[in-house]
């Protein structure tokens, strides 16, 4: 893998910025029940734009377009019987931007896996319709899709939005499988009393979502679900600012390898409510640069990072190529 030795080192690494939500800033569309998954056959031109732009403003590590491309979130989309095309696509126009971009530089592609599902359309809640029958029939989806990514040359699979729920854990068994590294992203949300706790929809978006079947009851358990098959990198993604700080701090006590972190733009107010509200990159850059330490190694943006939100964290953390 092209960042084994940079992670050896402890060398900085700064990995890219959202896909999704900046494909419709590039001229892209996206799906009211699959989201960006569709993004990769529909607007191709634009998937690959967003991995350029990323990379030309400092990305060591780009991300494929595959949050939401298993089968079951595709079948909502009708698009299930292009599951194995949309990924392996996806794959390619991480690797054409790569070329395209790069201009010497070394730039890994990371293969995004996460548990996400078909949504009905206005909300984030969960279509029952195309939920997998059962954890065989998970474990079949999963496997295709990190298949997929791993036979099309991506350099290592990251788990995104992982609690450690049962689902989870079918996906990182999918994901181990393969034989490619494996890096785990924690998500976590801020409780009613401040404490950290893993992921829960229903304080993230009370209104809008279902919330989660089989929540695990403590962010401490979510780490040390995935600390025991020894990912090469685990860190905490997808959190607001005010809650990833305090999960970072959890994770440094129960995990000794190295760590990542990926936060949302999205705001906190006092007391743990969402603003809704994304932070101006200035702003982001600064609270960023303040996660990296002698253990926090890699470091990026997720749901409303623009180009320029990661254009300046690059350039506070001197690793801007221009």
């Amino acid at each position: 893998m092209i960042l084994d030795d940079r992670l050896n080192r402890g060398d900085l690494i700064v990995l890219d910025g959202a896909t999704g939500s900046e494909i419709p800033n590039f001229g892209g569309v996206v799906d009211p029940v699959a989201w960006c998954g569709v993004s990769n056959i529909k607007s191709p031109d634009a998937v690959r734009s967003v991995h350029e732009a990323y990379i030309r403003e400092g990305a060591d590590i780009i991300t494929t377009n595959t949050f939401a491309t298993c089968r079951h979130v595709l079948n909502g989309a009708g698009h299930g019987d292009r599951t194995v095309e949309i990924n392996r696509r996806a794959a390619e126009l991480a690797h054409e931007a790569r070329t395209n971009a790069a201009d010497g530089r070394e730039i890994a592609v990371a293969g995004s896996l996460a548990n996400m599902a078909a949504w009905i359309p206005g909300t984030i809640k969960s279509d029952p319709r195309y939920l997998p029958a059962d954890n065989e029939a998970y474990a079949a989806n999963f496997r295709e899709q990190a298949q997929t990514l791993a036979d099309s040359g991506v350099d290592f699979l990251i788990l995104e939005m992982m609690t450690g729920r049962d689902v989870d854990m079918i996906l990182a068994e999918a994901a181990w499988e393969t034989g490619l590294p494996v890096w785990v992203g924690l998500s976590a949300s801020l409780g009613p009393d401040g404490d950290v706790v893993p992921w829960d929809p229903k304080i993230e978006h009370p209104t809008q979502s279902d919330g989660r079947d089989g929540q695990i009851e403590s962010f401490e358990t979510s780490i040390e679900r995935f600390a025991v098959l020894e990912p090469q990198v685990m860190g905490v993604m997808h959190s607001t600012l005010a809650a990833t700080a305090p999960a970072l701090a959890i994770l440094k006590d129960h995990w000794s390898g190295p760590i990542m972190t990926y936060p949302e733009t999205i705001g906190t107010e006092a007391g743990g409510n969402r603003s809704g509200v994304s932070c101006a990159p200035d702003h982001f850059a600064d609270a960023c640069s303040q996660l990296v330490d002698d253990r926090v190694h890699v470091v990026g943006g997720c749901c409303g990072t623009t180009v320029a939100h990661l254009a300046a964290l690059a350039e506070k953390l001197g690793r801007r190529p221009h």
